[in-house]
């Protein structure tokens, strides 16, 4: 009998001890390098409603039907001798999250501990996997199940098989003869995959953000980017003409002026999303490009042409996972003062912000730091579905602490009351809060709550601290200390380096509570 292929082989590994995939295709931009603990990558899985619905569905099944390895799960073993998942990531994360319900992050955490109270673990110490020779060959599987076939299956969306061809682009050392001859795809639609995944990629650059409300900065940091419209659009040559766009095989020529391009690029990401009203009397779609190019570009900021003229926008070696390049980080950091995604920023320790006022003497010491963000200057991202948090947070993280001490340390009060409330509504705790106190969830207030979520509701140890800090009256980063800020009188505490340093204190917490974290 002939020897059975590998994918046809099974051997049993370990779900605790399987990696995920960091550079899954699912996982879209800047993000995919940061994909390193489980709850990062569930927070990529469910980045959509529709998505958070199918993985709900898919650890429903699992939990009622148990782990059925019909479709195989595809691992190759890197240089350090970790099983990576190939094909898959979306079963092994539920498995492990089932397992290990306390990785889960906090916006799935109470449905995840549900599901897994009903679930015998054990049946799922270890599961039938298909270990691939290298991950040469387990791209090749992928290949076939993502882009060609895989009936049985969630394919890739458009950009996800595009970053792909981008990162295999880059293995291949952008010879496109030696990728169309190992795999299906033309010269064609490699060419186009990594000219769009560049354009679709402007869309971070801080001179895009930096016109977009929380919304539309979601949507660009989502897959709500359709490829499809990027393609008609910038594919058409009046457009080329009006912007100064032209295409040489991969590269993406700009004859025009690089900050008015990106501003006319941002009036027209508005204008597909549609979350902005404007004064057209059609929706800018598939069914309006190219016939009604010339009222779009009529409507758009005009893009000029002259000093800072004729860049190159291309992938080079660093395109896989973040599709962006050495030529197009440039335009991708015009402003590092505006804001990125879900309200995180850089800056520059920029005393005119200040108004020329000096800090005050902390009563704690803290790096001096203008504005609330990380110790170390580091970027914030949150994962909260209130629109008001995040416009909320994107506000906090703005406002130049020195000369606003008071309208930061206030609405820092209020940042944590909406952020604890969204944590217990995302864990569905409202019913159990009110039977606690006998009262509608409502009526309840912020130290009630912040009492009943602590240890058996937070698993995190220094989240936990964070609460009893807050729940202490003795202690300087109390609770009482913020109601202070609202109804108090005294301003003694009210100074940047204490609002920063209660801000620091409060960063444990607020991972939990509203997933923040470093970017």
């Amino acid at each position: 009998m002939e020897e059975k292929e590998w994918w046809e082989k099974r051997v049993r590994r370990s779900v605790d001890y399987l990696k995920l995939w960091k550079g899954n295709p699912r996982f879209d931009g800047d993000d995919a390098v940061a994909k390193i603990k489980v709850s990062d990558f569930a927070d990529a899985i469910i980045s959509s409603k529709t998505e958070k619905d199918d993985f709900y569905d898919l650890v429903k099944s699992i939990v009622k039907h148990g782990f059925r390895a019909f479709d195989p799960i595809v691992v190759w073993r890197n240089e350090d001798g970790k099983y990576i998942v190939a094909e898959g990531n979306r079963r092994v994360l539920a498995l492990k999250l089932l397992r290990q319900p306390h990785l889960a992050p906090s916006s799935i955490r109470q449905f995840i501990r549900q599901q897994a109270a009903k679930f015998d673990k054990y049946s799922i110490e270890k599961i039938p996997v298909c270990l691939a020779p290298s991950y040469k060959d387990a791209r090749w599987y992928i290949l076939e199940r993502h882009t060609v076939s895989g009936a049985t299956h969630k394919r890739w969306d458009r950009l996800q098989q595009m970053r792909y061809i981008v990162e295999l682009y880059d293995d291949y050392g952008h010879d496109a003869d030696a990728l169309i001859e190992n795999t299906n795809f033309t010269r064609k639609a490699i060419f186009d995959a990594i000219r769009f995944v560049t354009i679709r990629d402007w869309a971070t650059s801080n001179i895009v953000l930096d016109k977009m409300t929380v919304e539309e900065r979601e949507l660009i940091h989502s897959r709500s980017i359709s490829i499809s419209i990027l393609e008609r659009w910038f594919t058409s040559e009046d457009v080329k003409q009006a912007w100064g766009i032209s295409f040489d095989e991969e590269k993406v020529l700009v004859s025009s002026n690089r900050s008015s391009l990106l501003q006319a690029y941002a009036g027209f990401l508005k204008l597909m999303f549609g979350v902005t009203p404007n004064d057209l009397t059609f929706d800018v779609n598939t069914r309006s490009i190219p016939q009604k190019n010339k009222e779009i570009l009529e409507y758009l900021p005009k893009v000029n042409f002259g000093e800072d003229s004729y860049e190159t926008y291309t992938n080079g070696s660093s395109a896989s996972g973040s599709g962006k390049n050495q030529n197009s980080t440039e335009a991708a950091n015009d402003d590092k003062n505006t804001p990125l995604a879900n309200g995180s920023n850089k800056e520059s320790e920029d005393s005119s912000n200040g108004g020329g006022s000096t800090t005050p003497e902390p009563l704690k010491k803290t790096p001096p730091r203008n504005r609330l963000r990380m110790v170390d200057g580091s970027t914030t991202r949150i994962n909260a579905k209130s629109k008001r948090i995040n416009a909320l947070f994107y506000e906090l993280t703005q406002v130049p602490v020195k000369k606003y001490t008071h309208i930061a340390a206030s609405s820092l009060r209020v940042f944590l009351d909406l952020s604890v409330d969204e944590f217990i509504r995302n864990n569905e705790l409202e019913k159990n809060i009110a039977q606690k106190y006998n009262s509608k969830y409502e009526h309840t207030v912020l130290l009630q709550r912040l009492k009943f979520i602590q240890n058996q509701h937070i698993d995190c140890k220094k989240a936990n601290k964070c609460v009893g800090k807050l729940l202490q009256p003795t202690n300087e980063h109390s609770l009482d200390t913020l109601n202070s800020f609202v109804h108090g009188h005294e301003t003694h505490k009210c100074d940047a380096g204490f609002v920063n340093s209660f801000w620091d204190m409060l960063t444990p917490l607020m991972s939990e509570l509203i997933g923040m974290r470093e970017h």
